[in-house]
């Protein structure tokens, strides 16, 4: 575990704040715009005078009642964003406007968020947010003013993660049997991957918890690439668990974080260290067992800087020896949430080819570089404290990795224990275990491990060990046995999410769970209400209560959700539900009552025998599902999308609604249902499910075999506009992407 590097400017958002609070003398090169009070716009003062008599007593009733007055009398009817647009063009000419209304509104919006006024906080932190650029203008312009522009940076990001923490959008999920498999789930094929549900444990002996450390399905082993060899420092660790009752073959996975410990100085020479690295790959191979390598980890802040290149090509040389000779390794290319100024993740993105999984480092702390007097602004800024918000971290990489790589969580936790001033904070830290425990497996189906450090270091400014924390420590065991998580032994979860977007659920004994990420404060509860009639309620994440609508009549419902915090509603969410019998459909949308009349009669489906063709893909032979119906070739539209992929032509594949999307020129996110061939006739269950290609209709011929779309092989080609020929003698179908169709 690495502490996060922080680059803290020399300014700081104090000297904004100086600057600001009151107006500029006159002495000042803006004041010389007006020469004396004179110049101001009449009935300025009038306004500006309480306003500032209510700054200068801290009242924040009349910062509030004043400082409102005072955004009307600068913005006579126009938006922030229209004056901040205009004046910007002429910075100088409005430099006292656009400083008054930079303060006033950042001590407004404060002033809201003193008194739990979030929605009035959020309008006025708007306002401040579009005079951010014009005011970093007027520095620019201005010598003479002693602005920052580094401070109103931080001050942009202050306010952004505000904004983060107080504008919420809440999210409902049910809470699906497994097997059902209906859940929300991803999965990309990567080696090791579980089709659904995460893998989870942390350190070896002698941190092991005895009673967590015999459910968790995974294990951490580190590993100092300059100093260790690979095979003893495994091995050791492995044996001494056994020691302690934890069977080595019994894991699921076992990561394996092979450090740099003189990090960038260490990439030039690795690519010449191939004994090193071809020892590492035959002892893996030896041992047979799932191994996730976890190379030069958290290269996004490390000390001695690393060159993306010489990182990328470090991580390279070791895969493709790894990827050679140790077929049971996948690799692990893994960053810190936290960047480095100037740094981003994909600088250091080494390549879907080299690349298994992808990892972060994602640990949650109170203080700012362990400081218990860290500003509520430095809070904001860094991600600390009430501001803390696991989430943010992880939705980042997963929207940037999750459709190409499975992702982990390959060390984390929350902090429980201040060592600056030996402060334990475990009341703060368990909503925040609940946030990462319970959240992410809701949220995230493409999150496959989850590690925690379970360590109290003596260079750390937090301690992270569960071992001597019995409150923290079953939380973490009752979260890890949620049934969403493997536990060791198992080979799938138990439960899965499905977000309720729209969906058919049993009418009884649902689970519902709520995402209410209002991680700024920990008196969160969720109601739950059917047709105003109140059914269960819930304080801690996620919130869970049970939907049981059988004994209710059939037909429409209202599903009501709201979220409250000491009484005052913050939220509220309404889904429609429509009982039918035993199943219920819950909806954000209308919902169309099942039909009551007799359906028209309709033709026996068609036969489908399975298609004797060979496909050739611009030369190459592929193994598609197809078969022969009313002597047509039609094709699984899964391993067309798979077959087409890394092409000219390649697509993706969604469904939303009972409709088929296709998006052009995106890669193909398979789910693991592709690369069969057909073996026996089967009977067509029907048409198959329309198509939209690019947002637009598209008229397939289509049919649907054991619940998947089968369509046109002809009429595919036409709508991707791909080159296909035949050849009759041989049965074989030629497809060539770097050809239009032709008829």
């Amino acid at each position: 575990m690495k502490t996060r590097i922080r680059h803290i400017l020399a300014f700081t958002l104090v000297a904004v704040l100086a600057l600001t609070l009151a107006l500029l003398p006159l002495e000042t090169a803006l004041a010389t715009k007006y020469g004396d009070v004179s110049g101001l716009p009449s009935g300025y003062w009038t306004v500006q005078e309480p306003y500032g008599e209510a700054v200068g007593a801290n009242n924040k009733a009349g910062i509030i009642e004043h400082g409102e007055k005072l955004l009307n009398f600068w913005f006579q009817g126009k938006t922030a964003q229209e004056c901040a647009t205009e004046w910007q063009k002429n910075v100088l000419d409005h430099g006292y406007e656009i400083n008054q209304i930079w303060s006033a509104s950042r001590l407004i919006a404060e002033a809201y968020e003193s008194r739990n006024e979030f929605s009035e906080a959020i309008r006025v932190y708007k306002i401040a947010l579009a005079f951010v650029d014009p005011y970093i203008a007027l520095i620019l312009n201005e010598p003479k003013l002693q602005g920052n522009v580094d401070d109103m940076e931080f001050a942009r990001q202050e306010i952004q993660a505000k904004l983060t923490a107080y504008e919420v959008d809440i999210a409902l999920y049910a809470e699906i049997n497994a097997k059902d498999g209906t859940g929300d789930t991803s999965y990309v094929g990567a080696k090791h991957e579980p089709k659904t549900g995460i893998y989870y444990g942390d350190l070896p002996n002698p941190h092991a918890i005895p009673e967590l450390s015999q459910k968790s399905s995974s294990v951490i082993i580190y590993v100092a690439y300059e100093t260790e060899k690979m095979s003893l420092r495994v091995e050791n660790d492995l044996t001494e668990n056994e020691k302690l009752g934890y069977d080595r073959n019994s894991y699921s996975v076992i990561e394996v974080a092979w450090n740099f410990t003189n990090e960038g100085e260490m990439l030039k020479t690795v690519p010449n260290d191939s004994a090193k690295v071809t020892e590492a790959a035959q002892y893996f191979n030896e041992l047979g067992l799932p191994i996730l390598l976890r190379v030069g980890a958290e290269m996004n802040i490390w000390q001695r800087r690393a060159d993306p290149a010489e990182f990328i090509a470090a991580f390279r040389f070791i895969a493709d020896i790894m990827h050679k000779q140790a077929p049971n390794v996948a690799m692990v290319w893994s960053v810190n949430s936290d960047s480095a100024q100037g740094l981003t993740f994909d600088m250091f993105y080494p390549g879907a080819e080299y690349v298994d999984w992808v990892g972060i480092s994602l640990y949650t702390r109170k203080y700012f570089n362990s400081n218990p007097n860290t500003t509520d602004s430095d809070a904001a800024i860094w991600g600390v404290g009430k501001f803390a918000n696991p989430i943010r971290y992880i939705d980042d990489l997963v929207k940037q990795y999750g459709s190409r790589h499975p992702i982990m969580i390959a060390e984390g936790a929350v902090s429980l224990q201040n060592k600056s001033n030996s402060e334990d904070i475990t009341q703060w830290a368990l909503p925040r275990i609940r946030q990462t425990y319970a959240y992410i497996p809701m949220l995230y189906p493409q999150v496959k491990l989850m590690i925690w450090f379970n360590r109290d270091d003596l260079d750390s400014r937090d301690r992270f060990g569960l071992t001597n924390n019995a409150t923290a420590r079953n939380l973490y065991g009752q979260l890890t046995s949620s049934g969403y998580f493997i536990n060791n032994g198992m080979t799938e979860p138990k439960i899965t999410y499905k977000k309720l977007g729209t969906a058919t659920l049993p009418s009884n004994a649902v689970t519902l769970l709520t995402y209410a990420p209002y991680f700024t404060m920990d008196d969160i509860s969720v109601q739950y209400r059917l047709d105003g009639k109140w059914i269960g309620q819930s304080d801690l994440i996620p919130y869970r209560s049970a939907l049981d609508i059988s004994g209710e009549a059939n037909g429409e419902h209202k599903l009501t959700v709201q979220v409250l915090s000491g009484g005052t509603l913050l939220k509220t969410a309404e889904y429609n539900v429509y009982k039918n019998g035993d199943t219920t459909t819950v909806s954000t949308g209308a919902i169309t009552p099942p039909s009551t009349e007799t359906p028209p009669s309709v033709e026996t489906p068609p036969k489908a025998d399975p298609s004797s063709w060979k496909v050739f893909i611009d030369g190459k032979p592929v193994v598609v599902e197809a078969y022969s119906i009313n002597d047509a070739n039609y094709l699984k539209l899964r391993d067309m999308a798979i077959s087409l992929n890394g092409t000219a032509k390649q697509f993706e594949v969604g469904f939303v609604d009972g409709v088929v999307t296709i998006e052009s020129g995106k890669p193909y996110t398979p789910n693991g249902t592709e690369g069969n061939t057909a073996e026996m006739s089967k009977t067509t269950s029907g048409r198959g499910d329309p198509i939209l290609k690019d947002g637009q209709n598209a008229e397939v011929d289509a049919y649907k075999i054991d619940g998947s779309n089968y369509y046109g092989l002809r009429a595919m080609m036409r709508l991707l506009d791909v080159g296909l020929d035949f050849d009759g003698a041989k049965r074989e179908i030629y497809v060539d992407t770097t050809q239009p169709y032709k008829d």
